[in-house]
């Protein structure tokens, strides 16, 4: 009995040892992760190099060994590999919200990260934090008072889908072609996302047509778009990231501002872009040419 007892507290011992090995050698990776991540900020690639020399002589002498470590890609050359990756980790505190939103899309905006330079998986999370902090500065920075409140009466849940329009952006479906007017709009504070195809469906129109700034263009050129095909309207879709009441202009009138992405099933994020309605006489509404 004593023997078997002597065999189990050994067995804790070499646990509890392999345990502190293991915490110790997490530690060091951790402490290499964040001195890269400060000289990477710093553009300091000599001392990244020489980091990730010191970080090659633990490896072989097996002071770190794990073989498989996050530090491999980022020692795996210049400063590429650790900007992506510190975008990663942006993206994962916004996603926590364990910090405030603004405090770290302040940082992230100070880091002198090339994202031309990036893949296309770490270009779109680029994308996406910059999106969403711009959507955190416009709830900062817009008014959330205003004198008159007539945008309150707009009914967020039957929102007729020609508000979705700005001079980045046109939503068109004309009065005349829609056979299904009771249904023809989307339910704002329920639906984020609604393919081109269910607009038609719920419109009855023969196609969707929108008007959208060109991103390889240049000086505002807008091109037109008629989708048809079901298969075409299904690949296409518009997403709803936000929307808040705010006087965005600063008139004195409350109004509806709409965050908003034009999206589809292509490998390239696209850009959110901000719609205002406003209301300036009771049930009369019109969109704001807002100008981002």
């Amino acid at each position: 009995m004593k023997k078997f007892i002597v065999l189990i507290l050994l067995s804790l011992l070499c646990f509890n040892l392999s345990i502190a090995d293991e915490n110790k050698e997490l530690k060091l990776i951790e402490d290499y992760k964040n001195r890269l991540f400060d000289n990477a900020i710093k553009q300091d690639l000599k001392k990244v190099e020489g980091i990730c020399s010191n970080y090659r002589s633990d490896k072989e002498k097996n002071i770190i060994a794990d073989k498989e470590n996050i530090l491999n890609w980022l020692c795996s050359g210049g400063l590429k590999p650790i900007f992506m990756d510190i975008t990663y980790e942006y993206n994962k505190k916004l996603i926590d919200k364990i910090l405030p939103a603004i405090d770290v899309c302040n940082e992230y905006k100070k880091i002198p990260l090339d994202e031309s330079k990036y893949d296309q998986m770490h270009l779109n999370t680029h994308m996406g934090i910059m999106n969403y902090c711009e959507t955190v500065e416009l709830r900062k920075n817009f008014k959330q008072d205003a004198k008159h409140n007539l945008i309150k009466d707009l009914d967020l849940e039957k929102l007729n889908f020609n508000f979705l329009s700005n001079k980045y952006y046109s939503l068109s479906i004309p009065e005349k072609d829609i056979t299904k007017k009771a249904s023809c709009f989307i339910n704002l504070k329920k639906e984020k996302r609604l393919n081109y195809l269910k607009i038609k469906q719920r419109c009855g129109v023969k196609s969707i047509s929108y008007q959208e700034e060109n991103p390889a263009g240049s000086d505002g050129e807008v091109t037109s778009y008629e989708l048809i095909s079901d298969s075409d309207l299904k690949r296409n879709w518009i997403i709803i990231t936000d929307y808040f009441y705010a006087d965005a202009n600063e008139d004195g009138y409350m109004d509806l501002v709409i965050r908003f992405k034009n999206d589809g099933s292509y490998s390239m994020a696209s850009n959110t872009t901000t719609m205002v309605v406003t209301a300036l006489n009771k049930n009369e509404y019109k969109n704001i040419d807002y100008s981002e």
